[in-house]
């Protein structure tokens, strides 16, 4: 009887065109054809999604980790899950209030609503069609430069630990999850603020308004000094005194970079759009 061996080993590559000696391309990665069924694929990406997103919420440091020791295959790349929960952030805006307009109600001096006025003259077009092109783009510009953010993170971890014998590409992969976890942080902050009634310019009209608005910014910062000082503690084997110190130094550089990262985007957002 002719048609597709049984046994898929026995035949080339479909992608590569390299022999097979099992289920796998030792080439290219690729499953054999005959194997992959969507189901088997779909279940496979689910595993991965599933343990990246548990580990990276529950157990700080166990995906840069588990890189460091080789074992990749089980969880989504750095670059892919920082992205796509960047991507995630993004996407919430509207339940979120991560939105010009709604910086622009929120700012009491006024001088966001007078900068987005000013680029809507200067358009032509309304201020709610130029808002949303300052989100768009903004959206945009903000996540190419978080570039800048991962490797400050990157260059502080190798500082803080030169004497680790980690390469480069652990602390590139420890500043990836850092933003990864910290989109998902930003989530729960803007989502927390929105709930009480709280600004993200920490404008209050009243002082147990202020008190609130402090109080969640602070939930927020022990919250990533203790994702910081467990991740030093699993990755780098840092004692926990060390690892508080650095983790604490970590997220007070961190705030101001992605501060600085943040307002160049805008910046950059208001001039090109």
């Amino acid at each position: 009887m002719t048609g597709a061996p049984d046994n898929p080993t026995a035949s080339g590559c479909a992608n590569c065109g390299a022999r097979l000696t099992g289920p796998w391309c030792a080439r290219c990665g690729q499953e054999a054809v005959g194997r992959a069924s969507l189901r088997r694929v779909v279940h496979r990406q689910y595993e991965r999604i599933h343990h990246s997103l548990l580990a990276l919420v529950f157990h700080p440091g166990q995906l840069t980790a588990e890189f460091r020791d080789g074992q990749r295959a089980r969880s989504i790349s750095p670059w892919r899950l920082a992205l796509n929960l960047v991507a995630f952030f993004f996407a919430l805006s509207f339940i979120t209030d991560f939105r010009v307009a709604h910086f622009a109600q929120q700012d009491p001096t006024g001088t966001l609503e007078a900068t987005i006025a000013a680029a809507a003259a200067r358009n032509h077009v309304s201020r709610a069609e130029i808002a949303e092109r300052i989100d768009r783009r903004l959206n945009g510009v903000y996540t190419l430069l978080l570039t800048l953010s991962v490797a400050c993170n990157a260059l502080l971890a190798r500082v803080m630990h030169r004497r680790h014998p980690a390469p480069w590409s652990v602390h590139g992969v420890f500043a990836l999850h850092l933003v990864a976890w910290t989109f998902l942080l930003s989530v729960l902050y803007f989502l927390m603020l929105r709930v009480l009634g709280l600004s993200p310019l920490m404008t209050a009209s009243n002082a147990s308004t202020e008190y609130a608005n402090l109080a969640a910014l602070a939930v927020v910062i022990l919250l990533q000094v203790a994702y910081v000082l467990i991740a030093f503690h699993r990755v780098y084997a840092d004692t926990w005194r060390a690892a508080g110190v650095k983790a604490v130094l970590l997220v007070i550089a961190g705030v101001f970079v992605d501060n600085a990262v943040l307002a160049l985007a805008f910046l950059i957002a208001l001039k090109t759009v």
